[in-house]
């Protein structure tokens, strides 16, 4: 038996620096099997086992193997093929599709010339655009020379007639390969002007065909054939998908309208609402591009609320695709995430229907589960994702469809399993949506080497000014302002100003103190949503005002109206004043006869007033007296109170249980029942204590009550009279 290891250098290193899993290879080689850990003792040996293995050369941050694994195997270095190779094999493949029958003279005469043009320019942007640390996805091997072909092998010949439109498909599937993955702007323009210096050595007298602005190619603009009688009940109804020129921005901002109205109302639970900006636009065309092709997936980078997963779900809707995305809990694992690569599986690859499974970074809980992601786009299975059972399921379906497919082919369980697995990798599409912020995305790629070379990357950069400028006139477009339509727009500007002035605080604030703060577009969103619903809550408010002065002005000018009425009243009533002043007179005149007979009875009131002046002065006297005595008394009712507060309906129940109670208790219940006025026994001396007989028994019904307790404890004190106070006298001096 052959075992092939496929990335042998990928295990973690430990904190010995050993590998685990090599460790484990190196003893099968070395001692020819391994001992059982079921049975202690038992070894198992292992015979005709010949081992090969892969790896990426070591450095960059990827791992080598131990020199004690090394020694076991003979090393290989695999380089690239030579220039004449490479230039062979893809003129063999250029020239062979771009042949005469298909295509005009002019057309199959420049592909010669475009091969090694191609391969040039690769190793141009190979070593020009080297990996660093902010860049350690700048790595550029065979697979984009091979995507640049495949793209431009997409083209029909009714789309491309002419050294133009040839050229401009060639530069199209170069930028999209190779330049749409850097990060900064300046490293773009050196690829275009690399691309103008090696296409004018290569071409000579037809560089003057090359287009001086850039095109952009897409499969989504023809529409569905209209069903005819006479058209044949098999014919698809789909709308064709013609690899072509873009007319303009404008008709494919038509049609993208169009496709996300159809988005809104066919799925439900995501509702659309994009702004297509000339960015958006090209981002949406370069996921289209990506997931068109079979075995396509993208690694869409960019912050929050670029737009990656909207675009993403829009390209497969477009593209007449399903999408995907996990739903993450708090108890989502492993095993889940495997049940729905299962699902997505048969609908890939069993179903045969175009599946998008849209992964972010966010969805990440677990490392593990990039280990899916890699083994998905390296190889396109995942070992043991079926058990027996359910791959015997799949088989049995799977049987008429390649039978159909592939008549030739016999329904072993190898074939089916290879048309299973390859049938699934040309439909599902993975679309990892990352984000660059940090050191996660730079770790993740190199421990999973196949999220780079998997996939077609599509950087999202920084959103332009235009951009902004748009977002803002699509969010506050419906928003009624009370302004002119001059200062609206500069409201619309102000607001994606304020938003680039943020970014740029944000890098002054990095290069100052050290600490990265990021405003996104998701963060722009959020700002204007905000303005609008301050605007309104003001607006209200300054409504309610204005209706409040409204309302007050109105009452002003009753009052006003008011006053004038009371003027006219007035004078009338001055009249009526004359009259009565006259009156007054004549009262008064009888007034001064009545003030001599008042003088003798305020003689006689002074007397009175001095008698109860003198009883007055005794009452006082007696109060003090008796607050005097309060005074003394509060510290004893104070401390009865809060005694009486610590009796318990228990301690009642045992004193009443007593049959021979203390003599002083009896006293106390003959006080209380003086106090709720309860009959006591006839006042008889005591012998035996020199005292009074006690009225024990009346006092056992006063307690045999329920509500005593509370009732002693809630007793109105303003009930005690005098006469209670005389007969309880007498108990308050037993010694």
């Amino acid at each position: 038996m052959t075992v092939f290891i496929d990335d042998v250098n990928m295990p973690v290193i430990n904190e010995w620096g050993d590998q685990i899993t090599n460790e484990i290879v190196r003893q099968m080689i070395e001692q020819r099997g391994f001992y059982s850990l079921d049975r202690p003792g038992d070894f198992s040996t292992i015979m005709d086992i010949q081992l090969l293995s892969a790896m990426i050369h070591p450095g960059g941050g990827r791992n080598d193997i131990p020199n004690r694994l090394k020694r076991h195997l003979c090393i290989f270095n695999c380089t690239l093929p030579s220039n004449n190779s490479i230039d062979q094999i893809f003129k063999s493949i250029g020239v062979g599709y771009f042949c005469p029958s298909r295509f005009e003279e002019e057309v199959v005469q420049i592909i010669p010339f475009l091969v090694p043009m191609t391969r040039v320019f690769w190793q141009n942007v190979k070593i020009k655009m080297l990996p660093t640390p902010a860049n350690f996805h700048y790595v550029f091997n065979l697979r984009d020379l091979s995507r640049i072909w495949e793209g431009i092998l997409k083209v029909k010949t009714e789309e491309c007639n002419t050294v133009e439109q040839v050229l401009k498909l060639w530069c199209h599937e170069c930028t999209r390969v190779i330049a749409d993955r850097f990060t900064m702007e300046k490293d773009k323009l050196w690829f275009l002007a690399r691309m103008r210096i090696d296409a004018e050595s290569h071409l000579e007298d037809l560089f003057e065909k090359f287009p001086d602005e850039p095109s952009y190619w897409v499969d989504f603009l023809r529409d569905a054939p209209e069903p005819m009688e006479d058209d044949d009940e098999d014919m698809s109804l789909e709308p064709p998908k013609i690899y072509e020129e873009i007319p303009s921005f404008e008709f494919v901002k038509n049609k993208v309208m169009i496709f996300m109205s159809q988005f809104n109302e066919q799925i439900r639970g995501f509702n659309m609402d994009l702004v297509f900006f000339s960015d958006a636009l090209k981002h949406l065309m370069i996921i289209s591009r990506i997931l068109s092709n079979p075995r396509g997936n993208a690694l869409l980078v960019g912050v929050g609320g670029s737009g990656k997963q909207s675009l993403t779900r829009l390209s497969s809707f477009m593209a007449g695709y399903k999408f995907f995305q996990i739903t993450l809990t708090r108890a989502y694992n492993t095993g889940n995430l495997t049940e729905d690569l299962k699902f997505m599986y048969r609908i890939s690859g069993l179903e045969g229907t175009g599946m998008t499974f849209i992964f972010t970074d966010n969805e990440i809980k677990e490392e593990s589960f990039l280990e899916f992601i890699n083994n998905i786009l390296s190889s396109g299975e995942i070992a043991n994702l079926f058990a027996k059972d359910e791959m015997d399921e799949i088989y049995n379906e799977l049987i008429p469809i390649m039978k159909k497919q592939q008549p030739r082919r016999p329904p072993t369980q190898e074939n089916l399993y290879d048309f299973f697995i390859t049938r699934a990798r040309s439909n599902l599409h993975i679309a990892l949506c990352f984000s660059p912020v940090g050191e996660k995305f730079r770790l993740r790629s190199l421990k999973f080497p196949g999220l780079i070379s998997g996939c077609i990357i599509d950087w999202f950069q920084k959103w332009p000014t235009d951009a902004c400028v748009a977002v803002s006139r699509h969010y506050l477009g419906d928003l009624e302002l009370v302004c002119s339509p001059k200062v609206k727009d500069q409201v619309v500007d102000i607001m994606s100003w304020i938003h680039e002035s943020v970014q740029d605080a944000c890098f002054s604030y990095y290069d100052r103190f050290r600490r990265l703060t990021f405003v996104t577009p998701k963060s722009l969103i959020s700002f204007l949503e905000s303005y609008k619903i301050l605007y309104k809550q003001k607006q209200v408010h300054i409504v309610i005002m204005s209706e409040r002065m409204s309302s007050g002005l109105d009452k002003l000018d009753e009052a006003g109206a008011s006053v004038s009425v009371l003027k006219k009243d007035l004078v009338e009533m001055n009249k009526v004043i004359v009259v009565a002043s006259a009156e007054a007179e004549e009262v008064l005149a009888t007034v001064e006869q009545s003030k001599a007979a008042a003088e003798i009875v305020k003689v006689e009131v002074a007397q009175k007033k001095g008698s109860a002046e003198v009883l007055v002065k005794n009452i006082s006297a007696v109060k003090q007296v008796a607050e005097a005595k309060l005074e003394k008394a509060l510290p004893a009712l104070e401390e009865a109170e809060a005694a009486l507060k610590t009796i318990k309906a228990a301690d009642i129940a045992t004193v009443r249980k007593l049959g021979k109670p203390p003599y002083l208790i009896t006293l106390i219940m003959d006080c209380v029942c003086i106090l709720f006025r309860r009959q006591i026994k006839p006042i008889r001396p005591d012998t035996e204590k020199a005292f009074i007989q006690s009225s024990w028994d009346e006092s056992l019904k006063v307690m045999s009550d329920t509500s005593f307790l509370r009732k002693i404890v809630e007793y109105p004190t303003d009930l005690i009279n005098a006469e209670m106070v005389d007969m309880m006298i007498p108990y308050f001096q037993y010694p």
